[in-house]
């Protein structure tokens, strides 16, 4: 925001035209003036002082809002704007910031940087009893008549620059453990399936040459055209249905998370990946994605097949793998079972039989965790099974089977040999602990998520999702797509005394009450707790048409509150004006004036 502060003369020595003419000249001068001064006085409310300095002998003129009325008034005169700021840095200015200042203010310099018309602004520090607090000076060149003058307006951004201080600092700590967690995994990626942008944390410098950058704006749009490129064509056709946005949302829904088998282009070779899909709990709109190269294990276990001559000599190799192996005659339902651990004979199949999916089916009822037997029932159909792997050439199938007393986690791999497509070789293994890892790692990132997006003592949203959601709607503004909102800002009353006199576990009592009010008042909006006893609501859809009625209820709450000597939080809400409104910050600036006005009518109580 610039002030302009224009003065229209009259001229003194004008004599022509009659007394009426005289006096409307007048009248129309007056109101200019009238105008010009209001509209300085309404642009000056967001600068503590504003300095009008005649750029050719540094006279200066200091303006201040002052008074019930907020009039424009004039504080002091000086004979020169630059020697008197120099004279009053070392005893103003935080002294880390000095220098800067110093090597700023130079009118020369000054002028230069304002020929262009464009505004010249700095930040700094002002020295204060307790520390400092951050200012922003701006500086525009006088136009017209006016271009030998500049003005120069002095502005408090302290609660601006501390809140992007700390939003900062709280994102630094949540991508670091967000990059923690991606240790075990090549790659993961963090989507949002609302809006389909996603962040990449890569841990392998293989994964860092396949083109996707550590954010993004269409993790789908990016995923099909990296498996064309990247994919190996065996896979694509697969890969392509799977990672449809539609197709792996109802996976989502159903099964909660998932686990594919693929083959992947790396350092010119294709290798075997495993990708694992899963939501965080605490945010059903996001979806985690970790990739693991499993290539080494793969071609072990390839090499193992291709390497023995007999499909038993195959079998019984990878028994000393796998917990229990089936070779089964998909033309006659024939098998033979291979098995080196005890707790598979468990499983009542014996060493050879004559129908390997009747008595599948018939030992699953007995073996198989009941809340699995459903997706095994149907995955084990026999139809089902051949069906799958005539589009694949293999299956896996992840599931629990009740062993020691309890339910385990173990994985079914079925491959079909292309000497032999009539067989298959069925192989099982015991998964338990590295799924157990896997569920570790989502509970650890749900955590993360919670700790990167949840206030702990209110449990409604803290200042790194408030700083989030301001981001993405900054851009929607800069893009023109915005939608209507209002921002609501609220404090708590008398927090202080509270903590001071009562202790600080009334006082986070005191804090949840509060919030409570605000949760239940604006019911269908996001709430941030975005300060010690300072939150914010952002109001859209039902809450939005109906702020004004939500602000008035909120008043009668409070005023009832008050007289009953319970809790009461001051409230300002401002709207999104799109003729002038080029940030989130603007609104909420209105909105935490309202809220101070608000305030100011408790204490005055």
């Amino acid at each position: 925001m610039v002030v302009v502060i224009i003065i229209v003369p009259l001229d003194e020595n004008y004599t022509g035209g009659d007394n009426m003419q005289i006096n409307n000249d007048q009248n129309i001068k007056d109101n200019q003036l009238v105008t010009f001064s209001r509209l300085a006085l309404a642009l000056a409310n967001d600068y503590e002082s504003i300095y009008y300095v005649d750029t050719r002998n540094d006279h200066y003129v200091e303006y201040r809002a002052s008074g019930e009325n907020k009039d424009l008034s004039v504080v002091s005169y000086g004979d020169d704007f630059f020697l008197d700021v120099t004279y009053n840095v070392p005893k103003q200015v935080y002294e880390p910031d000095r220098e800067a200042f110093l090597n700023f203010f130079i009118k020369q310099d000054i002028l230069a940087h304002l020929e262009d018309g464009k505004a010249y602004t700095h930040n700094y520090r002002l020295i204060r009893d307790d520390g400092f607090m951050y200012y922003q000076l701006k500086v525009i060149r006088g136009i017209g008549a006016d271009k030998d003058f500049m003005i120069v307006g002095v502005r408090n951004v302290d609660k601006q620059v501390r809140r992007e201080q700390i939003a900062a600092a709280e994102s630094r700590i949540y991508g670091e453990i967000s990059m923690a967690l991606s240790s075990r995994y090549e790659v993961i990626y963090y989507i949002d399936a609302t809006t389909n942008k996603y962040t990449e944390y890569s841990s392998s410098h293989e994964y860092s040459l396949l083109g996707v950058s550590k954010m993004g704006r269409d993790f789908f749009a990016v995923a099909r055209e990296d498996i064309g490129k990247y994919i190996d064509p065996a896979d694509s056709d697969r890969m392509l249905k799977i990672m449809d946005k539609n197709n792996l949302l109802d996976t989502l829904d159903q099964t909660g998370s998932f686990t594919c088998t693929y083959r992947q282009l790396l350092d010119g070779r294709s290798q075997y990946v495993t990708m694992h899909v899963v939501r965080p709990r605490n945010d059903n709109n996001c979806i985690v994605i970790g990739v693991l190269n499993i290539d080494k294990q793969v071609r072990r276990e390839q090499a193992a097949i291709a390497q023995n001559e007999t499909y038993s000599q195959i079998v019984n190799a990878l028994a000393k793998q796998y917990e229990v192996i089936y070779y089964v005659d998909l033309e006659t339902d024939h098998y033979k079972e291979y098995s080196s651990s005890e707790k598979y004979a468990q499983l009542r199949m014996g060493a050879s039989g004559l129908d390997f999916f009747g008595d599948t089916k018939r030992n699953m009822k007995v073996q198989i965790y009941p809340e699995d037997y459903p997706m095994m029932e149907k995955a084990m159909d026999r139809q089902q099974f051949i069906n799958d792997l005539n589009e694949t050439g293999t299956t896996s199938i992840t599931y629990r089977l009740m062993l020691d007393n309890r339910p385990q986690y173990v994985n079914l791999i079925a491959i079909r040999p292309e000497e032999n497509p009539q067989h298959v070789i069925i192989a099982v293994s015991n998964i338990d602990a590295a799924k157990q890892r896997e569920m570790d790692f989502r509970a650890a990132l749900g955590n993360a998520m919670d700790m990167a997006n949840k206030d702990s003592l209110t449990k409604v949203k803290n200042k790194h999702a408030y700083s989030h959601a301001v981001s993405e709607m900054d851009e929607d503004i800069n893009n023109r797509r915005s939608k209507e909102f209002a921002i609501a800002v609220l404090d708590i009353n008398g927090l202080k005394d509270i903590n001071d006199t009562r202790g600080h576990r009334v006082g986070d009592e005191y804090i949840r009450s509060c919030c409570r009010i605000i949760c239940t008042t604006f019911k269908h909006s996001p709430v941030f707790r975005i300060g010690g006893d300072e939150f914010a609501v952002i109001l859209t859809g039902e809450d939005y048409e109906n702020r004004q009625e939500l602000s008035e209820a909120f008043e009668s709450i409070m005023q009832s509150n008050a007289e009953r000597g319970l809790a009461t939080l001051a409230l300002g809400v401002a709207a999104y004006d799109r003729s002038k409104d080029t940030s989130v910050e603007m609104v909420f600036e209105r909105a935490d004036n309202a809220m101070y006005e608000n305030k100011k009518m408790y204490k005055d109580r």
